[in-house]
């Protein structure tokens, strides 16, 4: 399929959405690719959805991939993604969040992966694996109190794609919860930049998406000698992102800032961040 093609039909998929049997009999081919567009066509996210991830499985090339990138961020501006998996969490797992972020340093742009959550259980291990057997995950979280865990890794070379994931999180005494997840390409510009230490940039990206929330910008300052890299100072700010550092009361010395830009969609009950970020070590008297 042409850009031209996929272009046309997301243009009738994204007019149809709101008149959902105006094309019902529009697809005549039976594969999966063809389906998934039919179904959100008719308005079925979910089964949309599932077509989508038995799309992916069947090794799509690279025109098919684009196709199915567009289809799913099409389906997202429904409702921002909730209705694209009707699975409920398990009643032990209260959230799930996976966060990706592309942390850009003074000489490098490096991918991180977190995923956090709440649970009744112990958390005993998360595997997150990109289809079919890429492990990019598989460890024991670290759990604080109020039952909240966290697990990431760093330096990943392909975490950020777009495409298929598996994610199994196992649990004390229950059920292992498997899901699948299909995370979409993440922009490939950056969209904020330093002006210097206490100034940064930030690109407009368009129109707005409303049925999305507002992007959030969160700015943090940690110890550069604390390797649990807990922040000394937080804040996040959205509606009218700020450009530069606020006054913050801390004592003399060397930090280092970290500043990203958060977009928030959903996947059914999980969320799913994605996050620009620059960081730099800062002198206190520059701030």
């Amino acid at each position: 399929m042409s850009h031209f093609s996929i272009a046309c039909s997301l243009f009738v998929l994204h007019s149809a959405l709101w008149a959902p049997n105006a094309f019902a009999n529009w697809f005549v081919s039976q594969d999966v690719f063809t389906l998934a567009h039919q179904k959100l066509l008719e308005g079925k996210t979910n089964e949309s959805f599932g077509a989508m991830v038995q799309a992916w499985q069947q090794s799509p090339n690279i025109e098919q991939q684009n196709n199915l990138n567009d289809l799913i961020q099409l389906a997202i501006t429904e409702d921002c993604g909730r209705s694209l998996d009707t699975t409920a969490l398990p009643p032990w797992l209260s959230t799930l969040v996976i966060q990706r972020e592309m942390v850009q340093n003074q000489n490098q742009v490096l991918p991180r992966l977190v995923i956090t959550g709440t649970s009744e259980q112990r958390i005993t291990n998360i595997d997150f694996i990109r289809w079919p057997e890429q492990s990019i995950l598989s460890a024991t979280p670290k759990t604080d109190k109020g039952g909240y865990f966290s697990l990431e890794t760093k330096r990943l070379e392909k975490a950020s794609s777009e495409g298929l994931y598996q994610i199994i999180i196992s649990a004390d005494g229950e059920e292992s919860y498997k899901t699948w997840v299909i995370l979409t390409r993440p922009q490939n510009k950056q969209r904020i930049g330093w002006v210097d230490s206490q100034n940064w940039r930030i690109e407009r990206n368009g129109l707005p998406d409303k049925v999305c929330p507002s992007p959030v910008l969160s700015m943090n300052i940690y110890d550069l000698n604390d390797t649990s890299w807990t922040p000394l100072w937080t804040e996040n700010v959205d509606g009218k992102l700020p450009t530069t550092l606020p006054d913050i009361d801390l004592p003399d010395g060397r930090y280092w800032l970290s500043v990203g830009i958060i977009h928030s969609r959903w996947q059914g009950e999980i969320a799913v961040r994605d996050i620009q970020s620059i960081t730099r070590p800062v002198e206190h008297s520059e701030m």
